[in-house]
């Protein structure tokens, strides 16, 4: 009978869990991340074969990890792996899976929300109404019909963006290293194209080395002066610091941020007693997201755009049929 951790559990997932039980399994359920929890509370669990983890997790500590020898398999709840050591994994023979779908409308849905939030200042007049404080002339915003949205990725999530776009009367162009023959006639042949042309980027890729601050100061200098970028994948995708001057020289004229380049010292207060708090770039980048939050056209969200009851439930699903057909000794959503 396999022996299943589950690190990062909320109580929707906790009620997910007990709605629809792992027959053929034991396991236990922790509220900690790996990272976080008491060793004590996990140094008798070494007959554990799979572990779970939701992407909140940071990279995982190896040494944790070597507190099971038995380990045959890890399934995150996320899309994103960026949390896993996938070299060691390799090594040690470990099976890492995804959800690779589960979220295209719901991510593309919030996007789109704060896109709307930041061209038409919804948020600006709310803070306005509820002080007191009204000067309609200080909230105009503009229209997004006509306007053209970059789209950097064209997956899942970024195809239900063009379509969205479409709605709004928008035009669409869009770059990806790897086209989708369906969507030829919204590509651009390079990236400096999207970045001269677009009034609005909007960034759909994964973090990897390779898209590691592919929005930097050379980018930014390319864009259209007043451009608006929202990033609903992930912080590294943005140099940080780039970023900050670019809103201080109106290079940018508005960000929506739900995810932020080193994010965990804002999310998790567990982070300050980690090495990471004698890490020189982490702690400027913690303090450059300070001083994002004070930017009235900047909207930071604490990593929500997936957050929907509709999504956490495919998540939670999909995490339980991994585990199922892992045991049964078919392999789906295999990232390596």
């Amino acid at each position: 009978m396999k022996k299943i951790l589950f690190f990062d559990a909320d109580d929707i997932f906790k009620n997910f869990i007990q709605n629809h039980p792992l027959t053929d399994f034991n396991y236990d359920i922790f509220e900690e991340s790996l990272n976080t929890i008491d060793i004590n509370k996990i140094s008798s669990y070494n007959d554990i074969e799979v572990i779970s983890l939701f992407v909140h997790s940071e990279m995982i500590d190896t040494n944790k990890l070597n507190l099971f020898p038995n380990l045959k398999m890890i399934a995150t709840r996320s899309t994103g792996f960026n949390h896993i050591d996938l070299n060691y994994c390799q090594k040690r023979h470990i099976t890492v899976c995804n959800v690779p779908r589960y979220g295209e409308a719901t991510v593309a849905e919030f996007a789109f929300g704060v896109l709307l939030a930041l061209s038409r200042k919804i948020i600006q007049g709310r803070n306005a109404m509820a002080h007191n404080h009204i000067s309609i002339d200080q909230y105009i915003g503009f229209d997004l019909q006509g306007k053209t949205i970059g789209i950097i990725g064209t997956g899942s999530i970024g195809q239900h963006m063009i379509q969205i776009a479409q709605g709004f009367g928008m035009n669409i162009i869009a770059f990806d290293k790897y086209p989708n023959d369906k969507l030829k006639q919204f590509y651009v042949n390079q990236l400096d194209d999207l970045y001269k042309n677009a009034d609005i980027i909007s960034l759909h890729i994964p973090s990897t080395p390779q898209n590691f601050h592919l929005i930097n100061e050379d980018a930014f200098n390319k864009m259209k002066k007043g451009v608006i970028i929202i990033n609903t994948a992930r912080g590294d995708l943005i140099d940080t610091q780039a970023l900050y001057f670019a809103l201080c020289q109106g290079i940018v004229g508005g960000a929506g941020l739900d995810v932020l380049e080193n994010e965990d010292f804002l999310l998790h207060d567990e982070v300050i007693t980690t090495n990471r708090i004698h890490d020189n770039a982490f702690l400027l980048d913690s303090a450059m997201n300070l001083k994002l939050l004070q930017f009235k056209n900047v909207i930071a969200t604490p990593h929500i755009a997936f957050n929907s009851i509709d999504a956490i439930n495919r998540i939670n699903q999909t995490t339980l049929d991994n585990i199922k057909n892992f045991k049964n000794g078919t392999i789906i959503n295999n990232i390596l």
